[in-house]
This record gives C-alpha cells, sequence and structure tokens, in this order.
C-alpha cells in the first residue's frame, strides 16, 4: 500500500481547478507512485502504462484542458519517468487524428486510432531534431509509393515498451519546406522495419527508466500507408513556438511531490520553521501555476517564456529544500526525495529551445546580480 503521508495522497498544494475530477484516480497513488523506485531503477513498466489505460487515463487527453493538466501534475509527482512515458504518446494521437490527407491516411486511421485513443496501445515521438539549427536529421527522400529516411535519432523515449513511434523528418530537395510524419513499428511491435537499428539505453542523469535510446534510420523506406501526416514545416515550427514556450505540468507535479515530502516532515517534526517553508512554497507553487497557466492560454509567447522559467525555477528549490530538511537519509537511492532532485535537472532541459533556454539563464542572471 502507499505511503499515506507520501504524494499524491498527501497534496498541500491541490490542484489548479478544483473543480477537475480525475476518475479513478486511486490507481496514481496505488501503482504510479508505490513503483516509482523500482521504475526509476529498472525501467518503466508496460504494465503501469496499461493500468492507467484500464483507468481511463491514458490514450485520448481528459476534458477540459485542466483536467488534462492536473492528471499530468498528479503522474509527474508521483513519478516523473512514468509521466514522460506517457506524455509522448499525445502529439502522435494529435497528428493521426488532425487534419491531412494522403495516400494511405485512412487505413493507418483505421488501424491505429481505435487503440491510441483508447491507451490500448502507447505511442513515441521523435521531433525534437526538428527544432534545431544546422543541417536538417533525418532527411525524408519522396520514393515511389511512400519516403525514405536517413539519418538519427539522439533520443527516442519508451522504445522498449512503445508499440509505435512518429518520427518526423524534414524533407529533402522539392520537399525541404515539409515534415513527414512517418509510424514505424516501436521496440514493443513485431515487425521493425527494414533499416532502423536503435542503440543502447542512454545512460541519463535521471529518468533512465523511460527506455530512451538513440535510433539510427539506414534508408528505412517507409510506406505511404504508414505516413500520418505530411505537414507544412514553417506553420508546424510556428505552432511548436507556442507550445515549447509553455511551462510543463510535470515541474508543477514535481513541486508538489516535494511540497507534500516537506510538510510532512515538518509535521512529524512538529518543526514550525519548517511547516512555514512549506506554507511558503505551496503559495509560490499555486502563484506561478496560475499565471503559466493563464499565459499558456492568453497564447503571448514573451509571457509563457517568463513563466516557465519560473516553474522551472520553482522545482529546482523545493526539490532542494526537500533534501536539505531530510539530511542524510535524502541521500539513499531511490530515494523520492532524492529523486526528484534529479527530476527537477531533466526538466530544466526537457523540450527546450534556444528562447526557452535564454529565459532560464536570464532568470539565473537576475537572481545572481539582484536585478
Amino acid at each position: 500500500m502507499p505511503d499515506h503521508d507520501a504524494f499524491p495522497l498527501r497534496d498541500p498544494v491541490g490542484p489548479a481547478d478544483p473543480a477537475v475530477v480525475i476518475p479513478n484516480v486511486d490507481v496514481i497513488a496505488d501503482v504510479v507512485a508505490t513503483g516509482a523506485e523500482d521504475a526509476d531503477a529498472l525501467g518503466v513498466p508496460r504494465s503501469t502504462i496499461e493500468a492507467l489505460a484500464m483507468a481511463g487515463l491514458h490514450g485520448a487527453a481528459l476534458e477540459p484542458a485542466s483536467a488534462q493538466r492536473e492528471l499530468a501534475e498528479l503522474i509527474a509527482g508521483s513519478d516523473a519517468s512514468t509521466w514522460f512515458c506517457w506524455a509522448q504518446h499525445q502529439t502522435p494521437l494529435r497528428v493521426l487524428s488532425g487534419d491531412g490527407d494522403g495516400p494511405g491516411r485512412a487505413a493507418l486511421q483505421s488501424a491505429l486510432l481505435p487503440g491510441l485513443r483508447s491507451g490500448a496501445l502507447l505511442a513515441a515521438v521523435a521531433f525534437a531534431h526538428v527544432r534545431r539549427p544546422g543541417p536538417a536529421n533525418p532527411l525524408a527522400t519522396r520514393i515511389a509509393g511512400g519516403w525514405r529516411l536517413e539519418g538519427s535519432l539522439d533520443w527516442v523515449t519508451s522504445w522498449d515498451i512503445a508499440d509505435v513511434v512518429m518520427v518526423m523528418a524534414q524533407g529533402a530537395g522539392d520537399d525541404t519546406g515539409r515534415l513527414v510524419c512517418g509510424y514505424l513499428p516501436a521496440g514493443r511491435a513485431d515487425g521493425a522495419l527494414t533499416g532502423v537499428r536503435p542503440g543502447e539505453p542512454l545512460r541519463l542523469l535521471a529518468m533512465s527508466g523511460t527506455h530512451t535510446r538513440p535510433v539510427r534510420l539506414d534508408g528505412v523506406v517507409v510506406p505511404d500507408s504508414r505516413v500520418g501526416a505530411v505537414l507544412d514545416r514553417d506553420a508546424w515550427l510556428a505552432a511548436d513556438a507556442q507550445t515549447a514556450a509553455s511551462a510543463s505540468p510535470s515541474a508543477f507535479g514535481v513541486a508538489r511531490g516535494a511540497i507534500a515530502d516537506l510538510e510532512s516532515l515538518a509535521v512529524q517534526r512538529g518543526d514550525d520553521d519548517l511547516l512555514g517553508l512549506a506554507m511558503a512554497l505551496v503559495e509560490e507553487c499555486r502563484m506561478v501555476r496560475g499565471r503559466a497557466y493563464a499565459a499558456m492560454d492568453d497564447g503571448v509567447v514573451a509571457d509563457r517564456l517568463t513563466w516557465r522559467a519560473r516553474s522551472l525555477d520553482l522545482v529546482v528549490r523545493t526539490t532542494t529544500a526537500a533534501v536539505v530538511a531530510r539530511a542524510g537519509s535524502a541521500m539513499r537511492s531511490g530515494h523520492p526525495t532524492e529523486r526528484r532532485v534529479r527530476e527537477a535537472m531533466f526538466l530544466q532541459v526537457q523540450a527546450q529551445t534556444g528562447p526557452s533556454r535564454s529565459a532560464m539563464l536570464a532568470l539565473m542572471v537576475r537572481r545572481a546580480t539582484g536585478a
């Protein structure tokens, strides 16, 4: 049984929208939180994703948006590795569900969408490379009946437990302005395409349990029947700039977990000073989250970047405070307090772009100089 002094059963911050009700939420405490130490050390088991799917918490996003954000916070605060695998699923689902055409799209939708929406299938995604400056990698070259992919993917999260991975590749030659979204069999699926060469799992500072591997694409032929969409590159990058500028609910989830840890410890010790710190962080978390989500809804990129930076600063300070408060016991590998510090570090670079990096470093300069 889960520790009743642990997040999400103990949660002094609470949801951003008090009206939100997450169905079957007990599965997060009973399965995700209790399995977090093993997931961190050994890898997120597919059974955890399946438990979330059976509870209606994996697959199509919850409505309204505030419900999906709260769900993301609860999962991330319980185990950020599980959150990362779970979160990757949404982009392939959105792309395949959205507008588009193509000779094989309808058949692909028929084959994949029911499972993606219900959560019976787990999708991974590889598209961060599209944001980077420099030569395009990988490249998609149009051939008869499909596309040929050449290049490498630095990391593909969930590879070992995913059924399908959506690889986004820039078109070559006359197709330079297009992004090809190919749906390839992932590590759990049968029938890998020729030329897909996954490497060894990456050894990461945090969240190595996400089954993240580099993947080489050596002349991989993706037939039209596996192409979910061919997108306009400039339009996609403009929309992605909005998304990437926003704070991630995961930062607030990990911060909520750390604050719950602090508040529980303060009560156990009868330490009023520590309780005062926890309550101050509760108020700051609520304020930063409220402003970040408002900026996300309003669509002003500069405001989004500001509050994304503040959320990342907050998650570092809350997780560090929990380590200081727990002292030596927090140094034990696998302890939730120790794990959250590493998760907070990982979130500093997850979905990072040039503008988001600049915003975070500017905040650090202001803190260092008192400006």
